[in-house]
Protein backbone atom coordinates (compact mmCIF):
# COMPACT_ATOMS: atom_id res chain seq x y z
CA UNK A 1 0.00 0.00 0.00
CA UNK A 2 1.73 3.13 -1.31
CA UNK A 3 2.57 5.50 1.95
CA UNK A 4 2.28 3.46 4.75
CA UNK A 5 5.73 3.44 5.64
CA UNK A 6 6.71 6.40 4.49
CA UNK A 7 10.23 8.03 6.12
CA UNK A 8 10.33 4.76 7.87
CA UNK A 9 13.72 2.93 7.97
CA UNK A 10 13.60 -1.00 7.54
CA UNK A 11 16.01 -3.80 8.32
CA UNK A 12 15.35 -7.08 6.53
CA UNK A 13 16.76 -9.81 7.15
CA UNK A 14 17.52 -12.64 4.31
CA UNK A 15 16.05 -10.56 2.19
CA UNK A 16 18.18 -11.39 -0.63
CA UNK A 17 15.35 -13.98 -1.83
CA UNK A 18 12.45 -15.95 -1.22
CA UNK A 19 10.44 -14.27 2.04
CA UNK A 20 12.60 -11.95 2.90
CA UNK A 21 13.08 -10.77 -0.93
CA UNK A 22 8.80 -10.00 -1.03
CA UNK A 23 8.82 -8.32 2.20
CA UNK A 24 11.54 -5.79 0.83
CA UNK A 25 9.29 -5.31 -1.93
CA UNK A 26 5.94 -4.67 -0.29
CA UNK A 27 8.08 -2.17 1.99
CA UNK A 28 9.95 -0.29 -0.36
CA UNK A 29 6.45 0.19 -2.14
CA UNK A 30 5.05 1.18 0.74
CA UNK A 31 7.34 3.91 0.60
CA UNK A 32 9.94 2.84 3.33
CA UNK A 33 13.79 3.09 2.80
CA UNK A 34 15.37 -0.42 3.05
CA UNK A 35 18.46 -2.58 4.39
CA UNK A 36 18.90 -5.67 2.74
CA UNK A 37 20.62 -7.83 4.88
CA UNK A 38 22.28 -11.39 3.84
CA UNK A 39 24.93 -13.78 4.02
CA UNK A 40 24.74 -13.87 0.10
CA UNK A 41 25.91 -10.55 -0.42
CA UNK A 42 25.92 -10.66 -4.83
CA UNK A 43 22.39 -11.77 -4.59
CA UNK A 44 21.40 -9.13 -1.78
CA UNK A 45 23.10 -6.75 -4.29
CA UNK A 46 21.12 -7.90 -7.44
CA UNK A 47 18.02 -8.28 -5.43
CA UNK A 48 18.69 -4.38 -4.31
CA UNK A 49 18.82 -2.81 -7.81
CA UNK A 50 15.72 -4.47 -9.23
CA UNK A 51 14.01 -2.48 -6.22
CA UNK A 52 16.28 0.93 -6.46
CA UNK A 53 18.62 0.69 -9.41
CA UNK A 54 19.90 4.19 -8.40
CA UNK A 55 19.99 3.13 -4.67
CA UNK A 56 18.75 6.03 -2.96
CA UNK A 57 16.50 4.34 -0.87
CA UNK A 58 17.93 0.52 -0.70
CA UNK A 59 20.74 -0.42 0.56
CA UNK A 60 22.30 -4.06 0.91
CA UNK A 61 24.91 -5.63 3.16
CA UNK A 62 26.54 -9.01 3.45
CA UNK A 63 26.79 -9.98 7.05
CA UNK A 64 26.09 -13.04 8.82
CA UNK A 65 23.32 -12.74 11.19
CA UNK A 66 24.65 -15.11 13.61
CA UNK A 67 27.91 -13.23 13.99
CA UNK A 68 27.72 -10.24 16.69
CA UNK A 69 30.18 -7.64 15.01
CA UNK A 70 28.51 -8.19 11.89
CA UNK A 71 25.19 -7.72 12.76
CA UNK A 72 26.09 -4.81 15.71
CA UNK A 73 27.88 -3.10 11.88
CA UNK A 74 25.05 -3.84 9.44
CA UNK A 75 22.86 -1.92 12.06
CA UNK A 76 25.15 1.26 12.41
CA UNK A 77 25.51 1.30 8.91
CA UNK A 78 21.86 1.52 8.28
CA UNK A 79 21.30 4.57 11.18
CA UNK A 80 24.65 6.10 9.65
CA UNK A 81 22.60 6.38 5.96
CA UNK A 82 19.41 6.68 6.33
CA UNK A 83 19.62 8.30 10.14
CA UNK A 84 17.29 6.06 12.06
CA UNK A 85 16.16 2.12 12.25
CA UNK A 86 12.46 2.29 12.64
CA UNK A 87 11.31 -1.56 11.66
CA UNK A 88 13.14 -4.65 12.08
CA UNK A 89 12.09 -7.59 9.99
CA UNK A 90 13.58 -11.04 11.11
CA UNK A 91 13.24 -13.12 8.09
CA UNK A 92 16.42 -14.94 7.53
CA UNK A 93 15.80 -19.10 8.40
CA UNK A 94 17.58 -22.19 7.41
CA UNK A 95 15.94 -25.90 7.43
CA UNK A 96 17.62 -29.22 7.78
CA UNK A 97 15.41 -31.82 7.82
CA UNK A 98 16.15 -35.00 9.41
CA UNK A 99 14.61 -37.39 11.69
CA UNK A 100 16.37 -36.91 15.32
CA UNK A 101 17.74 -40.43 15.56
CA UNK A 102 20.01 -39.18 12.20
CA UNK A 103 20.32 -35.90 13.54
CA UNK A 104 23.87 -34.75 14.60
CA UNK A 105 24.95 -32.20 17.32
CA UNK A 106 26.16 -29.67 14.55
CA UNK A 107 22.50 -30.21 12.49
CA UNK A 108 20.58 -29.13 15.48
CA UNK A 109 22.57 -25.89 16.55
CA UNK A 110 23.34 -24.94 13.47
CA UNK A 111 20.04 -24.46 12.83
CA UNK A 112 19.02 -22.92 16.23
CA UNK A 113 21.90 -20.47 15.77
CA UNK A 114 20.44 -19.18 12.36
CA UNK A 115 16.62 -19.21 13.32
CA UNK A 116 16.74 -18.20 16.30
CA UNK A 117 20.47 -16.78 18.31
CA UNK A 118 20.25 -14.37 14.89
CA UNK A 119 17.21 -12.90 16.00
CA UNK A 120 18.14 -11.90 19.39
CA UNK A 121 21.44 -10.57 17.57
CA UNK A 122 19.35 -7.92 15.71
CA UNK A 123 16.43 -7.19 18.20
CA UNK A 124 19.42 -6.44 20.88
CA UNK A 125 21.66 -4.44 17.96
CA UNK A 126 18.32 -2.20 17.12
CA UNK A 127 16.62 -1.59 20.39
CA UNK A 128 18.88 1.50 20.93
CA UNK A 129 18.90 3.38 17.76
CA UNK A 130 14.61 2.14 18.15
CA UNK A 131 14.59 4.30 21.39
CA UNK A 132 16.72 7.07 20.22
CA UNK A 133 13.77 7.40 17.89
CA UNK A 134 9.92 7.43 18.95
CA UNK A 135 9.77 3.64 18.64
CA UNK A 136 9.64 0.80 16.27
CA UNK A 137 8.59 -2.65 14.86
CA UNK A 138 9.93 -5.85 15.41
CA UNK A 139 8.97 -8.51 13.20
CA UNK A 140 9.82 -12.15 13.65
CA UNK A 141 9.41 -14.82 11.14
CA UNK A 142 8.75 -18.02 12.96
CA UNK A 143 6.88 -21.15 11.25
CA UNK A 144 3.47 -23.41 11.72
CA UNK A 145 6.19 -26.01 12.54
CA UNK A 146 6.83 -23.83 15.96
CA UNK A 147 3.52 -24.04 16.95
CA UNK A 148 2.06 -27.47 16.71
CA UNK A 149 4.61 -30.88 15.48
CA UNK A 150 4.31 -31.16 11.80
CA UNK A 151 5.19 -34.08 10.14
CA UNK A 152 8.99 -33.79 8.51
CA UNK A 153 9.64 -30.62 9.90
CA UNK A 154 12.56 -32.12 12.14
CA UNK A 155 13.05 -30.75 15.94
CA UNK A 156 16.00 -28.74 15.14
CA UNK A 157 13.58 -26.33 13.21
CA UNK A 158 10.51 -26.71 15.43
CA UNK A 159 12.51 -26.19 18.50
CA UNK A 160 13.98 -23.11 17.07
CA UNK A 161 10.45 -21.53 15.51
CA UNK A 162 9.26 -22.06 19.12
CA UNK A 163 12.12 -20.78 20.79
CA UNK A 164 11.01 -17.55 18.30
CA UNK A 165 7.41 -17.19 19.48
CA UNK A 166 8.72 -17.13 23.23
CA UNK A 167 11.48 -14.73 22.47
CA UNK A 168 9.11 -12.36 20.82
CA UNK A 169 6.26 -12.58 23.69
CA UNK A 170 9.09 -11.58 26.51
CA UNK A 171 10.72 -9.19 24.33
CA UNK A 172 7.16 -7.24 23.31
CA UNK A 173 7.22 -7.18 27.34
CA UNK A 174 10.55 -5.47 27.78
CA UNK A 175 10.47 -3.16 25.12
CA UNK A 176 6.86 -2.06 25.01
CA UNK A 177 7.59 0.68 27.63
CA UNK A 178 9.56 2.51 25.14
CA UNK A 179 7.22 2.26 22.24
CA UNK A 180 8.62 -0.81 20.49
CA UNK A 181 6.00 -3.03 19.36
CA UNK A 182 7.15 -6.87 18.46
CA UNK A 183 5.18 -9.78 16.95
CA UNK A 184 5.52 -12.53 15.10
CA UNK A 185 4.29 -14.39 11.91
CA UNK A 186 3.86 -18.20 12.28
CA UNK A 187 3.67 -19.02 8.00
CA UNK A 188 2.68 -21.99 7.05
CA UNK A 189 4.39 -23.59 3.56
CA UNK A 190 5.28 -21.18 1.47
CA UNK A 191 6.29 -22.04 -2.00
CA UNK A 192 10.33 -20.44 -2.63
CA UNK A 193 13.89 -21.75 -4.14
CA UNK A 194 14.01 -23.05 -0.64
CA UNK A 195 11.20 -25.27 -0.19
CA UNK A 196 11.57 -26.23 -3.62
CA UNK A 197 14.63 -28.34 -3.02
CA UNK A 198 11.76 -30.41 -0.32
CA UNK A 199 10.90 -33.57 -1.32
CA UNK A 200 7.33 -32.91 -2.96
CA UNK A 201 5.72 -35.88 -0.91
CA UNK A 202 7.11 -33.52 2.60
CA UNK A 203 5.86 -30.48 1.40
CA UNK A 204 2.43 -32.17 0.81
CA UNK A 205 2.52 -33.74 4.39
CA UNK A 206 3.41 -30.06 5.95
CA UNK A 207 0.17 -28.74 4.27
CA UNK A 208 -2.20 -31.78 5.78
CA UNK A 209 -5.12 -30.18 6.64
CA UNK A 210 -5.14 -27.09 5.55
CA UNK A 211 -8.68 -25.39 4.91
CA UNK A 212 -8.50 -23.54 0.99
CA UNK A 213 -6.65 -25.24 -1.60
CA UNK A 214 -4.58 -21.62 -2.60
CA UNK A 215 -0.53 -22.18 -2.24
CA UNK A 216 1.09 -20.24 0.50
CA UNK A 217 3.33 -17.49 -1.38
CA UNK A 218 6.27 -15.06 0.21
CA UNK A 219 3.61 -12.44 -1.14
CA UNK A 220 1.43 -13.76 1.69
CA UNK A 221 3.32 -13.44 4.26
CA UNK A 222 4.95 -10.03 2.93
CA UNK A 223 1.60 -8.62 3.37
CA UNK A 224 1.27 -9.50 6.87
CA UNK A 225 4.44 -8.20 7.68
CA UNK A 226 3.44 -4.86 6.32
CA UNK A 227 0.12 -4.91 8.29
CA UNK A 228 2.47 -5.34 11.49
CA UNK A 229 5.17 -2.78 10.75
CA UNK A 230 2.60 -0.30 10.02
CA UNK A 231 0.96 2.09 12.59
CA UNK A 232 -2.74 0.18 11.19
CA UNK A 233 -1.37 -2.47 14.01
CA UNK A 234 -0.85 -0.22 17.13
CA UNK A 235 -1.66 -1.84 20.38
CA UNK A 236 -1.36 -5.03 18.68
CA UNK A 237 1.94 -6.43 20.65
CA UNK A 238 3.36 -9.97 21.65
CA UNK A 239 1.03 -12.11 19.31
CA UNK A 240 1.50 -14.55 16.97
CA UNK A 241 0.10 -14.30 13.66
CA UNK A 242 -0.79 -17.41 11.64
CA UNK A 243 -0.80 -16.94 7.95
CA UNK A 244 -1.43 -20.44 6.88
CA UNK A 245 -3.93 -21.28 5.18
CA UNK A 246 -6.20 -22.74 7.92
CA UNK A 247 -3.60 -25.45 8.68
CA UNK A 248 -3.54 -24.21 12.45
CA UNK A 249 -7.16 -23.91 13.16
CA UNK A 250 -7.42 -24.62 16.82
Amino acid sequence: MPGLLAGKVCIITGAARGIGAAIALEFFSAGARVCILDIDGGTAQKTGKQLDPDGNKVMSIEADVTIEEQVRSAVEATFKRFGSVDILVNSAGIIKHLPIEEMSLEDFENVIKVNLTAIFLTCKMVLPYMKKGDGGKIVNIASVGGRTGRPGVGVNYAASKAGVIGLTQTLAREAGGAGIYVNVIAPGPILTELTNKVPKEIFARWNAGRAVNKNGLPEDIAKAALFLASDQSDWITGVTLDVNGGIFIS
